[in-house]
């Protein structure tokens, strides 16, 4: 049975954790096993580039371990993608980011989407992001909540959620709305039932690319991610 690794950034906070694990386990398909870590050390969210080199080397650790393990593809949890191209490097397993998941089926959806962030400070690195996957001309806008990531389950955070994708979409011109932030996941029902738009959910959407790239026997080219076995403690 093929077998999916998905990679957590948070290692402490075990009910936000949990709350997760029980939401991924549902987004699976049968036939394949879903297998979730943590980062052992380092930040429990990432919020800029700089959580992101403090996170980089428990991420490929996580990462280089899933392959060992004989996991079929690996996942990095983060909306953000951190460290995606050199996870890439390092193995031959498919490693999907779930923010470029994500961004890729919002572009089968509609013309123009936007991105629904927890803060603000994460604004400028989600538009490098978006630059570095050649999708600006389709962004709308990246609207923050300005609610902590380890809050985005409570009902304030689904109300930040709502009005900003509503504002989204009037006055942005969004056809399509991503979650920013794989921990709102399990929001998302409840954000369904208020937004008349699609929503793209970045956990669900790495997971069955994921399963795609594994049925069609597919991952990343070497000519774009040379492989190399990095020596990590």
């Amino acid at each position: 049975m093929p077998k999916i690794r998905i990679v957590f950034i948070g290692h402490q906070e075990k009910d936000f954790i949990e709350e997760q694990r029980k939401y991924r386990q549902q987004m699976v398909s049968p036939g394949f096993t879903l297998e979730i870590t943590s980062i052992r050390s380092g930040p429990e969210t990432i919020e800029g580039s700089l959580e992101e080199a403090l996170a980089s080397q428990s991420i490929l650790q996580e990462v280089i371990a899933a392959e060992k393990d004989l996991a079929d593809a690996v996942i990095v949890d983060c909306a953000l993608d951190p460290i995606l191209s050199a996870s890439r490097e390092a193995v031959e397993i498919p490693v999907v980011g779930a923010g470029q998941a994500a961004y890729a089926l919002a572009t089968t959806l509609g013309d123009r989407f936007s991105i629904i962030v927890p803060v603000k400070q994460l604004v400028p690195e989600y538009r490098r992001r978006i630059w570095e996957y050649g999708l600006s001309q389709r962004l709308a806008s990246i609207r923050a909540m300005d609610v902590r990531i380890l809050d985005l389950l409570g009902d304030p955070a689904v109300d930040a959620c709502v009005l900003q994708g509503r504002r989204a979409i009037e006055e942005d011109g969004a056809d399509v709305l991503v979650l920013g932030c794989t921990g709102m996941s399990p929001t998302l029902p409840r954000l369904r039932e208020r937004l008349e738009v699609p929503i793209v959910d970045p956990a669900s959407a790495a997971i069955s690319l994921a399963e795609t790239l594994i049925n069609l026997h597919l991952s990343s080219s070497g000519r774009s991610f040379p492989r190399r076995r990095p020596k990590i403690d």
